[in-house]
């Protein structure tokens, strides 16, 4: 069992935080927000989450567009919020990406008072203005939590293999990869998060390496004034190894057949997780062996289908239940992951910590995550192929399965407990705040000599 992580003493404690996400409830990102939340509060913090749109009961979450703690009248009645519609309605028929929020300058009052801190989680998905960055970063200390590439791409969160956000973006290969664009604006899109940048001072914290690495090549390099790779964690205390015959009896799930898991936001409808390539593998794993399997896809409901004698995919609703998920997982004989490009996929954490061994694509950051055959085997992306024989091994070795299964477990136990993440933010974010406060008083004292 994970120990509470101890509070830094009273005097170096952050006093409030705002945290900005998309939503409260989500994928991986809105999942990581949540957590961070509540850890904050938890070290003594008082942290609040600002989002573009509330899902759920929690009080600390309030809408930009809703917040009890501003007078909204004077905006939403007058012509500024109706010429910033226009705006937002011309870029888009345009390929623009969409900036026209004005609610994003009230982040230091949303709340009810002044934060020392606001921490970006994810600002994509039409409800911030990326332009305030600059203005915000010299009110207070702002740390920007990389849940994917979008800050310094055209238009796309996840490039899939593409390097022309490298170089200034333009001819789009895949105006649909989401947050999609309906023109080739991508080069505009790109100059102007670079000059954006070019006046910001923040503090960029990732999950990965990869995303890290990929932060210090591209546009948003000048505006870094300090680094922190923070894993993201997951909750032990729920996420962690059971008896697979008693979830499965719980999920109504047949003790006898081979069971491999999929969880994604949208289940299989989620365009970045490359499912086509995981049914593919499947598929011919199910016809080349003649074994019984079945494909749990989690994430987006939709009918039961059998695809040939033997496979049977059910898709399953995104699952709120913490619970519930950790019996998905060790119900799985196997875990299985295709992305073809990837931050750091906290389903393949909890999917180890649950002591289920993950097969999956060498995207991006996974690799970070699964050790290849200690914790997993990692294959090349977009490899049906390759996937279904690392799919085929595992499943034909129970002895290797099991002693995967117990590694990943302490693996997970060592390198993603989300208590210590959350803790090793929070002293990041703190520092940060010392520093960001030293260097004004250092700026404020040189403009003071004649």
């Amino acid at each position: 069992m994970s120990r509470p992580a101890s509070a830094p003493p009273p005097s170096n404690r952050l006093r409030r935080v705002v945290i900005v996400n998309t939503a409260d409830r989500g994928g991986g990102a809105e999942r990581m927000a949540m957590s961070i939340l509540d850890g904050f509060e938890a070290l003594g913090t008082e942290t609040w989450l600002a989002v573009g749109s509330k899902r759920t009961e929690h009080p600390r979450v309030v809408e930009f567009h809703s917040s009890p703690h501003l007078d909204y009248r004077p905006h939403a009645a007058g012509s500024r919020s109706r010429k910033a519609a226009r705006r937002r309605e011309i870029d888009h028929r345009l390929g623009v990406e969409n900036f026209h929020y004005p609610y994003s300058r009230h982040v230091l009052e949303i709340t009810g008072s002044r934060p020392d801190l606001v921490l970006c989680n994810n600002l994509h998905g039409g409800f911030f203005d990326l332009g305030v960055l600059a203005w915000l970063s010299q009110q207070v200390p702002v740390v920007l939590r990389l849940a994917d590439s979008w800050a310094f791409t055209g238009h796309c969160a996840c490039p899939l293999g593409c390097s022309r956000w490298e170089r200034g973006c333009g001819a789009c290969p895949d105006l649909a990869i989401p947050p999609a664009v309906t023109r080739d604006a991508t080069g505009t899109n790109w100059r102007r998060k670079q000059r954006i940048f070019s006046s910001a001072r923040l503090y960029v914290v990732a999950p990965s390496r990869w995303m890290m690495d990929r932060a210090n090549r591209s546009l948003l390099a000048p505006a870094i004034r300090g680094e922190q790779v923070v894993p993201n964690g997951v909750n032990l205390e729920v996420f962690k190894p059971g008896p697979r015959l008693r979830s499965r009896r719980r999920l109504g799930i047949d003790p006898q057949r081979k069971v491999l898991l999929y969880v994604a936001n949208l289940g299989s409808r989620n365009p970045y997780k490359d499912f086509p390539t995981l049914l593919t593998a499947v598929k011919r794993l199910a016809s080349g062996g003649g074994r019984a399997l079945e494909l749990l896809v989690v994430g987006g409901e939709g009918e039961d289908e059998r695809l040939g004698e033997n496979l049977k995919v059910r898709h399953l609703a995104y699952c709120d239940s913490d619970v519930r998920l950790a019996d998905l997982y060790r119900a799985a004989d196997l875990y299985v992951h295709a992305a073809r490009e990837e931050n750091s996929p906290v389903v393949v954490a909890e999917a180890l910590a649950c002591g289920t061994p993950a097969v999956v694509a060498a995207g991006g950051g996974t690799s970070e995550v699964v050790d290849h055959r200690r914790t997993g085997l990692v294959v090349s992306p977009e490899n049906a192929d390759a996937l279904a024989s690392a799919l085929l091994l595992l499943l034909g070795d129970p002895a290797l399965r099991e002693r995967m299964g117990a590694d990943g477990a302490a693996s997970a136990r060592k390198r993603f407990d989300r208590q210590r993440m959350v803790a090793h933010l929070h002293s990041w974010c703190h520092d940060v705040t010392a520093r960001w406060r030293a260097d004004r008083e250092s700026d404020d004292r040189t403009e003071a000599v004649p």
